[in-house]
């Protein structure tokens, strides 16, 4: 499955567009690369690499030319891209061996492989008259063509692995990286490739990650070579100026894996170093941007005489002006060693150096705005600086500055995510206390009454209670998992760096504390409940008030599952592994508070007789609609189908719109927790005719274990005992169940069930029909 789905990323029209693009823009990256090396030096290297970006980007274009016109139905490209497409990646793989295997001319080599992209352009033009004149019976890929071209580019492409392995031209290893890729590539596509499509999935991918390791060698070696007529002119620069710098290109090879760096304090640092080194600078600092007091600092050094790096130190304006003006201005500056600028001095102090040298200021500019500068150094050698290092280092701070930019931006987007989290959690947190107040003042107000209304409502406060001891026992879960969680820390300390070990136990020490917390409100609750049980019993408490503490609750816990989705759905940022389980515990005790506090509202309701109803006509179908939308969540989570099976015309009932979807809804939740994961829910409707009257019967079907003989009697009685085990079969509590059955009678209807063992359980609700309905009905039959 997840095989599949990634060829097909790569293989339909949207993938197909990425993949052409941006090997194409590979190419053209080396080919400019090649062409500029050519430009300097008119090396063979450099004339070989230009002809081979040269020649595939071309054909990279081709390719990606007639995908585009297929797209928009200009060609019919059914006969024309799976041989193309299969051509130009094995050709891909003959030059860049061709490319990387010698570094000077070689006739053979040049003659095998234009007789190799000769016999390529050959078996393409067989495969497209062959099918233009035969047609398309199959998909490419389980034809014998492409069987052929697969065998092709796997033969070259371990050939290649092998010869750089034996041979070891420059970057050899990065080679064979490029030439092992494709290898797996093509033998997993010629194994496991689908068969129904024309596209190689694999290859695509393989190519993916070789083209990049290609890209990488050529422009090493490029680089590192060193031809004759460059060196003579090298040679004869150095007579007229002895302390001749690096090339751009060389600088640009050792800063390319900077721009991999994940955070500015490891670009900061590396920038340094590989400044220094490839400067020849002894000294080489980062500067930030100056605020709009003037201050600024130097983030870091690298002293290269000594190898190490150096601690930063804070300036100003006042006491650099020279260079504070310069990147104000986005200026370079070159300071002579006899220089007599307080700059000059301050530098001195602050590097505790006798004379900072000739130095070069070169600013870190990124969309217009100075992101500090880079500052090279030579107090030993006092190797002046030209012109020709300052070009070079201007072109480099710029690729630099990007970087820096975006590393930036990155920390800021995280640090104000980081801020909104907070937020959310300090709602979450202010919600809860919210919620332990009304816990606490709806405790208050509940007293035990012998009747069997206040035993109702005692059982229904006791289910409370239970779930609170649930909650405890999941705290003491989780503080074992934190105790296991510090035993692994304190074994990995010595593999973490000193900021990582002083934060860590402080983290967990928090998490303890807010565990604690919340154990002790748990307790403190439980305690005022235990006493509110021992109190004598008196007047009844006020119902109105009760049920009023109901709703608040209710709110309230709804607003703490709405915090609870946003975390756990990663918008204001990522959750680690114990924080996501965290969040679920916290999300799923309050759902079960939810439902009693439910249970409790509606058993106020129901006792004291002021449940009221307001008969009127009401839509089954769109109740059913709506029941069936609350669901739909518990439904996707469980992976489970609903089946419904309704008359076409369904008359309106008596009844209240609300009450109807509340006993659908209660009764399809309990068919999804009967119903095991992947199986099937039916909600069926029938009329039923009688001679007063006409009913709706609806029917809701689980594939649950089904309620065995001797727990029929305990479906829907309102109290359990507290040793009484869950009824198997059922998906919800007899409480709840026990409430559906008075609601129905009270909109005039009856509910019942049938259950078998192994086969599952069915609930049905007889709901009266409004007798306009009735006669209209009757009118059509008579029709």
């Amino acid at each position: 499955m997840i095989l599949s789905e990634a060829i097909s990323l790569l293989t339909s029209t949207p993938g197909s567009l990425v993949y052409h693009l941006t090997l194409a823009m590979t190419l053209a990256l080396l080919f400019s690369l090649a062409h500029m090396f050519r430009v300097q030096s008119e090396s063979p290297l450099s004339i070989r690499w230009c002809l081979a970006a040269g020649g595939l980007l071309t054909a990279r274009l081709t390719l990606m030319a007639i995908a585009g016109m297929t797209w928009l139905l200009l060609v019919e490209g059914n006969q024309l891209l799976p041989p193309m497409d299969r051509f130009v990646s094995v050709a891909g793989i003959m030059v860049f061996f061709w490319a990387l295997l010698s570094t000077q001319p070689h006739r053979p080599g040049n003659l095998s492989l234009l007789i190799a992209l000769g016999l390529g352009l050959l078996g393409v033009i067989a495969n497209i008259v062959e099918l233009y004149v035969n047609g398309i019976v199959n998909p490419f890929n389980s034809t014998l063509a492409d069987a052929a071209w697969s065998l092709a580019g796997l033969f070259v492409a371990l050939s290649a692995a092998i010869t750089m392995i034996m041979r070891r031209p420059p970057q050899w290893y990065l080679s064979l990286g490029g030439f092992s890729l494709l290898t797996a590539g093509y033998a997993l596509h010629m194994t496991l490739g689908p068969k129904d499509s024309s596209l190689a999935g694999f290859v695509r991918w393989a190519e993916f990650g070789a083209y990049p390791l290609f890209t990488l060698a050529a422009t090493r070696a490029l680089a590192l070579a060193r031809p004759v007529s460059s060196a003579l002119a090298q040679e004869a620069t150095m007579e007229r100026s002895p302390a001749l710098g690096p090339s751009r290109f060389e600088i640009l090879a050792e800063i390319i894996p900077l721009i991999n760096a994940e955070k500015t304090s490891d670009l900061a640092t590396s920038i340094v170093k590989s400044l220094a080194a490839s400067m020849r600078a002894e000294l080489c600092l980062l500067l930030t941007a100056p605020d709009p007091s003037g201050q600024f600092t130097i983030a870091t050094a690298y002293d290269l005489i000594r190898e190490r790096h150096l601690p930063g130190a804070a300036l100003d304006s006042k006491n650099c002006p020279v260079i504070t003006t310069a990147l104000t201005r986005h200026r370079s500056l070159r300071l002579p060693a006899g220089s007599k600028s307080p700059d000059v001095q301050t530098l001195q102090a602050k590097l505790n150096i006798e004379s900072i040298g000739p130095s070069l200021l070169v600013p870190l500019i990124a969309e217009e705005e100075v992101q500090g500068g880079v500052m090279l150094l030579s107090p030993y050698t006092r190797r002046p600086w030209r012109a020709e290092d300052q070009a070079v280092m201007e072109q480099v701070a710029s690729h630099l500055a990007q970087r820096l930019l975006q590393l930036t931006r990155t920390a800021m987007l995280a640090t104000r995510r980081t801020v909104s989290r907070n937020k959310i959690l300090s709602e979450a947190q202010r919600r809860i206390d919210t919620l332990e107040q009304a816990i606490a003042h709806l405790t208050a107000q509940l007293q035990p009454n012998p009747d069997a209304q206040g035993l109702d409502q005692s059982e229904n406060l006791s289910a409370l209670l239970e779930t609170h001891k649930e909650a405890l026992e999941t705290i003491q879960v989780l503080e074992a998992e934190i105790e296991r969680l510090k035993a692994t820390v304190r074994e990995g300390m010595l593999n973490m760096p000193p900021e990582e070990i002083e934060r860590k136990p402080d983290k967990y020490q928090m998490a303890i504390r807010e565990l604690h917390e919340i154990r002790a409100r748990l307790a403190a609750a439980e305690a005022g409940m235990n006493s509110a049980d021992r109190r004598n019993p008196g007047s009844l408490p006020d119902i109105e008030v009760i049920a009023s503490i109901a709703k608040e609750l209710r709110q309230s816990m709804s607003s703490i599952i709405e915090y609870t989705d946003l975390l756990l759905g990663e918008t204001v940022g990522m959750l680690g592994a114990t924080q996501r389980n965290f969040i679920e515990h916290v999300r799923s005790a309050i759902e079960k508070m939810e439902g009693l506090a439910d249970n409790l509202l509606q058993i106020t309701a129901v006792e004291t007789s002021k449940f009221s109803l307001t008969p009127e006509p009401v839509d089954l179908l769109q109740c059913i609609e709506e029941a069936v939308t609350k669901a739909s969540a518990a439904l996707r989570d469980k992976k489970l189908a609903l089946r419904m099976d309704l008359p076409d015309q369904i008359p309106p009932v008596i009844g209240e719109e609300g009450v109807i979807v509340q006993i659908v809804a209660h009764l399809l939740n309990n068919a999804i927790g009967a119903s095991p994961e992947g199986e099937e829910i039916i909600i069926a409707a029938r009329i039923q005719e009688a001679e007063e009257a006409e009913f709706i019967m609806l029917t809701i079907s689980d594939a649950g274990d089904g309620i065995p003989i001797e727990d029929l009697g305990r479906v829907f009685q309102r109290v359990e005992p507290a040793d009484y085990a869950p009824i198997p079969g059922l998906g919800n509590s007899t409480m709840g169940l026990s409430i559906i059955q008075e609601l129905s009678e009270a909109i005039g209807g009856r509910i019942w069930f049938d259950s078998e063992v192994g086969i599952g359980s069915t609930f049905t609700i007889l709901m009266p029909v409004t007798d306009s309905s009735r006669h209209e009905m009757n009118n059509k039959n008579e029709g």
